[in-house]
Parts: C-alpha cells; structure tokens; sequence
C-alpha cells in the first residue's frame, strides 16, 4: 500500500515547531528560529515502511512545498497521515481536504493531541480517521487492514474514531499503551528531505536527530495534555536499546541527538546506564534532553556531561511557589534554583521555559518570575502565555465558563500560539493584553541585559557556537523588540 506521512505546509509561517502532544511552538520565533526533524511522524513512516508499505515523507513545512508539489509527489498514494493539533487544525483540514481533490480516493488519518481529545471535530474537519493517542501500532493496524481490503476491520481498529459507509460514527476503546518501546525500530534518517539541515540555536553540531526513548510522564500539571496523552506512568527504551539506536545514529551521519522525552531524567539508574554505556562505547556525539528540576543531582549531572550533554531543558515555568501550586507543578522554587546551579557546575548549559497568565497568577507573581529567570541565569529562556490545550483540566475549566473555546481550534491560530491571552481571564487576574505586553518585556528584560549578553559571549567557543548566537539571537531580539511600546 502507497502511503504519505506528511507535514502540512502553514502559510503564515516558515519555521513552526509541530509537537504531537502540545501542538506548535510560537511560531518559530521565539525559540530563535528553530527548526526540527520531527520525530514522531518518522516513527510512524519507519513503522510503516518496515511493516512493507511503500512509504512517502513528506516535510512541507521545512521544503516550504506548495498544495501542488506536494500532490504531484503523493500520486497513487491511497492514505495520508498527518499530525494535527489545535493550533493548526484548521489549516492542515484544509491542506488535507485539497489533497484529496487533487487524488481521487485518497484518504486521510489525523493523529496527535487534537485527534485524541476532539475526534469527532477531527472528523468533521475532512479526516477519515482520527487516532487517538499514541499512534504507531494504531496506524500499523489500521493500515494492515486497509492493504487487504478489510474495511470493517479497519473502522474497528482500537484506537481509531471514523465513520461507518451509512455516516454512523464509530468510536472504538482506545489501544493500550505500548509498554515494550524496544520494539520500536530506530528513525529512517533517509527519509528526511536529503537537501534540507535542519537548523536550532541549541544543538552544537548538525546534522541532529530528534528522538523519545519514553513515553508518558508522572506529574499532573493542569496545563499540560502529556500526562492525558501518553499517561501518568512513564515507560522507557531500555538503556541498551537507545545505546543501539545511538549507534545507528552516529552510521547515518548524525552529530547530535535531542532527547525530547517529556523527562529524560524520569529514571535515575536507565540515566546512569545510558550514560556509562556512551563512554565505555566510546559513542561520541553531543546531544540535549529536556528534565524535571526534581529528577537531577549533581552525581548525575557529572556523568551525563562527561557523555556528551551540553544541554538541558526545563520547564521552571513562575516565580511563584502558589501559582506553582495552583497548576499541580509538584516542585519547588529551592528545587529549581538547585537544579540550574548544579548543571551550571557540571559544566552543563540550561533552557528554562516560564508562563505567565497561569491559574492565581497576579502582577506581582509575574514579576517574581522574571525575577527568577534572572537568578537562576539560564543559558538561554522562553517566556510564554500559558494557553489552555484541549484534554487537560485547564481548556475543561474553561469551557465551562465560556463556551465560545469550543473543540479550540476555530478560533486558534499559529500566529496567535502563547503570545495572546484570549482565555487567562477566566483563571488569573491579569487581562490579555497585559500578559501579551509582559512577554515582550520579559524578553527584552532578560536577553538585553549587559550581563546576559557578556556571558553569551563568553560561552562561545567555536564557529557553530557563533552561527548560532547570531542567527538564534536576531530571531529572539526581532520578536522582543516587535511594539517597543509595549
């Protein structure tokens, strides 16, 4: 069977960051005009390809491909398979709709957080199936039974959401969670577009690979779809197995592996392992993970930089130990200002991400988050509106006050994405158009200090270093000083 794995190309912008659980990031400008191999929706088009199927990978966003070139590299395809979220529902609705004019009987399966949460609005918007939750062997089932014309088997899939030949809708109980990651094969870098290096201020050294080696997460933040997503019990690739797939990694040319588990750090011991593994193996690459400020101690922290991380990213998120409270954080502002200080002494560099707008958020705690930003001296930090995501008890709470969110994604947009407070009013005492303004400021606060841009200097210690500095710094700097009025 010919399939398209495909990312959708989103007009208004050129570097948008797709994330199967969250959705996008900021429009790419915030994070210094980032751009990344996306990992999930290789997973899928290798799974599918190992599984015999004539495979097409399609990354739009990044080829900057038009509704036209795209359809004319998909001919004969019979299902394409994108990742969709709310932010960008609507256009990828569209991008899908117009490709199936453009090819008769193609179809079209939709996975991510917007499938999982709001299937039956999925559906509506032109796919034919919605995948809710983890997608691999759901994708792999449902695919198994198209190629052999097994129709009624393919609407039944666990997993799947669509619709039977008389309209009715089916929704099936959904796939268990994958508990054996190992069997999942390592990402077919060869499928990535082969002129294209995809560029981020954070990695060192290009070419890079985005990768999980688990799935779920065990904290409970209001905010966030992970734990809804993929679950509150977290699941790992064995230490042996990401060592392998490292391994491959480093065959194919890669230079830099990103971890983007939502706490790479979840298991102390598979971190201890995966690290020794690294240095008795002698794999020599750098890579960055993204880590709980409860998960990491200085012995760990020593270890993984002497195998290869020079990065971690957290999500410190406020100054403010109520607001901290209020959205089930589960950690502390003592946690975080151990956490950012030990890497500083392990010799690792830190992203901190923050919010402001949360539940119990006033101008006062805002004003302790910038204040925290600048203690703890990240290497680099995001600033952001907290934005509440279908599936998690924040976009609940919400739509019961106030039903114009709807499914949230008619009246979502890309440009929009954590830098507008269209929602916060219903849970913080700061109105939308201060909270916007705050962002811009915070991003100048931080990043335009005389201090900050020293040590950014200091820290520089080769080309690559240099080329990111500028490029990420000129993204960053252009967002902070768009409307200096405010």
């Amino acid at each position: 069977m010919k399939i398209a794995v495909i990312e959708p190309l989103l007009q208004s912008r050129k570097n948008v960051i797709r994330d199967v659980i969250y959705g996008c990031w900021c429009g790419g400008k915030r994070i210094g005009g980032a751009s990344v191999p996306p990992f999930e929706q290789l997973t899928v088009a290798t799974i599918l390809k190992h599984d015999g199927h004539e495979v097409c990978f399609i990354d739009a966003q990044q080829e900057q491909l038009s509704l036209e070139q795209v359809a004319d590299r998909i001919q004969g395809s019979q299902l394409v398979i994108t990742s969709t979220s709310v932010m960008t529902m609507r256009d990828d609705a569209t991008f899908v709709r117009e490709l199936k004019t453009r090819i008769p009987g193609l179809r079209a399966a939709a996975y991510g957080s917007h499938p999982t949460f709001k299937p039956e609005e999925t559906l509506e918007k032109g796919y034919d199936f919605a995948i809710q939750r983890e997608p691999e062997w759901v994708l792999r089932d449902l695919v198994r039974r198209l190629d052999a014309g097994d129709e009624d088997g393919a609407a039944h899939v666990p997993g799947i959401v669509t619709r039977g030949t008389d309209g009715t809708l089916i929704k099936n109980d959904r796939y268990p969670f994958i508990d054996d990651l190992d069997q999942i094969p390592p990402l077919d870098v060869g499928l990535l577009p082969r002129d294209y290096v995809y560029f981020n201020p954070i990695v060192r050294n290009l070419p890079y690979i985005t990768v999980s080696s688990s799935h779920g997460c065990p904290a409970k933040c209001s905010y966030c779809t992970a734990p809804f997503f993929h679950g509150t019990r977290t699941r790992f690739m064995s230490a042996g197995k990401v060592l392998d797939d490292m391994a491959y990694y480093l065959n194919q040319g890669m230079r830099e592996v990103y971890f983007r588990d939502e706490t790479f750090t979840a298991d102390r011991q598979r971190v201890m392992d995966i690290c020794t593994g690294i240095i008795e193996r002698n794999l020599r690459f750098s890579w960055i993970c993204n880590a709980r400020v409860d998960t990491v101690d200085p012995e760990m922290l020593g270890l993984m930089h002497r195998a290869g991380c020079h990065l971690i990213k957290f999500g410190a998120e406020s100054g403010s130990q109520t607001v901290l409270d209020a959205v089930k954080k589960g950690i502390t502002l003592q946690q975080t200002r151990d956490a950012f200080r030990w890497c500083s002494e392990a010799g690792i560099a830190t992203h901190a991400h923050f919010m402001v707008g949360m539940p119990g958020e006033t101008l006062e705690t805002m004003e302790a988050t910038l204040d925290l930003a600048i203690e703890i001296a990240p290497s680099t930090a995001t600033f952001g509106i907290c934005t509440p995501y279908p599936g998690t008890p924040l976009f609940r709470d919400v739509a019961r006050l106030d039903e114009s969110i709807g499914d949230g994604s008619d009246n979502a947009s890309i440009e929009r994405l954590h830098v507008e407070g269209d929602y916060n009013r219903h849970y913080c005492s700061v109105d939308g158009e201060t909270l916007r303004r705050t962002v811009k400021r915070f991003y100048r606060r931080f990043y335009l200090r005389p201090a900050y841009v020293f040590d950014s200097l200091r820290r520089i210690r080769n080309g690559n270093m240099l080329r990111n500095a500028v490029i990420g710094g000129l993204n960053v700097i252009g967002f902070a000083l768009g409307e200096k009025s405010s």
